[in-house]
C-alpha cells in the first residue's frame, strides 16, 4: 500500500476531513489535532497498514508510523487541503470542582511545555548538523589530528557553518514556534532577526541606550538564545488574532502583518528580550553568593541548574563572573566544576535514554547527539533534542547534576585553565595542582556518567511525548 491509499484509509478513520483542526508530525508519528477525538475509531485506524499504534497525549491524535513519516505526512496533508483554523467551539465553563481546577492547572503546565518542546524538535536537523561541522572542525584541525590550521578556508568553513547554526536560533525559533501556534512564520522569524541585527549587537557590545516607541531599554545579546523568541511567538499569536478580528478584510493583507509587528517590537525589545537578562542577573547573584558561604552546594546548585540557564539565555552573567574572577584567582572551583558536573551527568542520562529507547532511530539518534557533544564540544543536541523535548531526561540530569555538583564541591575539585569548552575539550581546563585534583576529576566524571544513567533509569521515557 502507497502513502495515498494509507491517506485514503486515514481520513475516514479519524472522522473525516472536517474533523480535523491541524496536522503535524515529528520523527516516527502522525500528531492530529481534532475537534472530537471520539469520532476517530482507534481500532480502524490501527489495521491500516503501515500504521504500528495510536496514542493520545497533550490533546493530540498521534499515528505511530516510523522513519517514513514524513512522507505520509505530505499524502495526507494534501488531501487535507486548506484546514479550518477556527478554534473548537467549548460549552459554557461551569464552576470547576478542586478535582477539576487541578486538570486545568496540570494540562495548562504541559501544554506550555509541550510548546515549548514542539518549538525546538524540529531544529534537530540544523543543530545536529550545525555540531557535526563544528566536530569535522575540531577533530581535523590543530586540537586533533592537526590536518589543517586555523587558518585554512575548510577548517573556517566548517567552523562558521557550526556556529551559525547556535548563533541564528532566534531566528530558528520565530520560525518553528510561529508554526507551532500557526501564527505568522515570516513575521516570527523577522522578528528573530532582529535581535541578531549587527547596529542593534553593535549597542549590546557597547552598552549604548536605546528605546522603542520611547520606551527606554537596554540593547542585549540575544545570539544563541531561546527563551526571548518562545516568549515573544506566544504573545504574538494573540497579538496577530486580534488584528484579524478587527482589521476590515480589504486592509488584512497589510493591516495584521505590520501591525502585529508595531505591537510586537516594543513587547520584545523592552519586555521579553531583557527579561532573561535581568533574570540572569538575579539568579547569577544569587549563586555567587551562595558560593561566598557555602561553596559545595553552590557547585551542586550550577549542577544542576546549568541546563535551564543555559536554555534561559542567563549564562552570560555566570561567565562574566568567571572571566573576572578567574584571572584574580588564578583557579576556579564553582562555576567549571559545576558545569562539568552538569555536563557529564546529562550524559550519563544520555546513555540510560539509549538504552531504554525502543526505537532504532531514536538509539542512534540520541548516540549520535553524545558523540558530537564529546568530539565536538557542543551540548545543545543532547539538551534540546532529548533533555527538553522527553522533559524526564531533563529532570534526571539536574537530579545527577546536582549529586555529581555536591562531589566536585565537597572534593574541592579545581580548575587551574580558564576553559568553558564541552565534552572531552572541557577536561583541558583541569589540568594543573597536584595529582589529587585529577583522582578527584576523574571521580566526578564517573559519578557524573554513573548518576545520570542510574537516575533516568527511574523515571519513564515516554517516546511519543515530543511534540513538532
Amino acid at each position: 500500500m502507497n502513502d495515498q491509499e494509507r491517506a485514503n484509509q486515514i481520513i475516514p478513520a479519524i472522522g473525516g476531513k472536517e474533523n480535523v483542526v491541524s496536522l503535524t508530525h515529528c520523527m516516527t508519528r502522525l500528531r492530529f489535532v481534532l475537534k472530537d477525538e471520539s469520532k476517530a475509531d482507534g481500532e480502524v485506524v490501527k489495521a491500516i497498514d503501515g500504521v504500528m499504534g495510536v496514542t493520545q497525549k497533550g490533546g493530540q491524535y498521534q499515528l505511530i508510523i516510523g522513519p517514513t513519516v514524513a512522507n505520509l505526512y505530505e499524502a495526507v496533508n494534501q488531501q487535507l487541503g486548506e484546514l479550518d483554523q477556527e478554534p473548537v467551539a467549548k460549552e459554557e465553563d461551569a464552576p470547576a470542582s478542586e478535582k477539576e481546577q487541578q486538570g486545568r492547572g496540570k494540562a495548562i503546565f504541559e501544554n506550555v511545555l509541550n510548546y515549548i518542546s514542539g518549538s525546538l524538535t524540529p531544529l534537530i536537523p540544523i543543530l545536529l548538523v550545525a555540531s557535526f561541522c563544528k566536530t569535522i572542525a575540531v577533530v581535523i584541525g590543530p586540537t586533533l589530528l592537526k590536518l589543517v590550521s586555523e587558518s585554512s578556508d575548510i577548517y573556517q568553513l566548517f567552523t562558521f557553518v557550526g556556529d551559525a547554526g547556535f548563533y541564528f536560533l532566534p531566528v530558528f525559533i520565530g520560525w518553528s514556534a510561529a508554526k507551532k501556534l500557526n501564527t505568522s512564520i515570516p513575521i516570527g522569524m523577522l522578528l528573530g532577526a532582529v535581535m541578531l541585527h549587527p547596529t542593534f549587537m553593535a549597542m549590546a557590545d557597547k552598552g549604548s541606550k536605546f528605546t522603542v516607541y520611547g520606551i527606554p531599554t537596554t540593547p542585549q545579546n540575544y545570539a544563541s538564545t531561546v527563551l526571548p523568541m518562545i516568549l515573544t511567538i506566544a504573545v504574538m499569536k494573540w497579538v496577530e488574532t486580534r488584528w484579524k478580528k478587527y482589521s476590515p478584510n480589504i486592509l488584512q493583507i497589510f493591516l495584521v502583518p505590520f501591525g502585529t509587528l508595531l505591537v510586537m517590537l516594543p513587547l520584545m525589545l523592552v519586555v521579553f528580550g531583557p527579561l532573561g537578562g535581568f533574570l540572569g542577573t538575579y539568579i547569577g547573584e544569587a549563586l555567587i553568593a551562595l558560593n561566598s558561604f557555602a561553596r559545595p552546594l553552590a557547585v551542586a546548585v550550577v549542577g544542576a541548574t546549568f541546563a535551564f540557564i543555559v536554555i534561559t539565555g542567563m549564562h552570560p552573567v555566570l561567565f562574566t563572573y568567571l572571566f573576572t574572577a578567574f584571572p584574580a584567582m588564578g583557579y576556579d572551583n564553582f562555576l567549571m566544576p559545576g558545569i562539568l558536573a552538569s555536563s557529564w551527568a546529562m550524559t550519563g542520562v544520555a546513555f540510560a535514554c539509549a538504552y531504554k529507547f525502543k526505537a532504532k532511530d531514536r538509539k542512534s539518534l540520541t548516540m549520535g547527539y553524545i558523540i558530537t557533544w564529546f568530539f565536538g564540544g557542543v551540548g545543545e543536541p543532547l539538551l534540546y533534542g532529548l533533555s527538553v523535548p522527553y522533559k524526564t531526561p531533563f529532570v534526571a540530569s539536574a537530579i545527577a547534576g546536582a549529586i555529581t555538583g555536591l562531589v566536585a564541591g565537597l572534593l574541592n575539585l579545581t580548575a587551574y585553565v580558564l576553559n568553558i569548552s564541552n565534552g572531552i575539550y572541557g577536561l583541558a581546563g583541569f589540568v594543573g595542582g597536584s595529582t589529587y585534583n585529577y583522582v578527584v576529576l576523574g571521580i566526578t566524571i564517573v559519578v557524573g556518567l554513573v548518576s545520570g544513567f542510574v537516575t533516568m533509569l527511574f523515571f519513564k521515557l515516554d517516546e511519543g511525548v515530543v511534540k513538532n
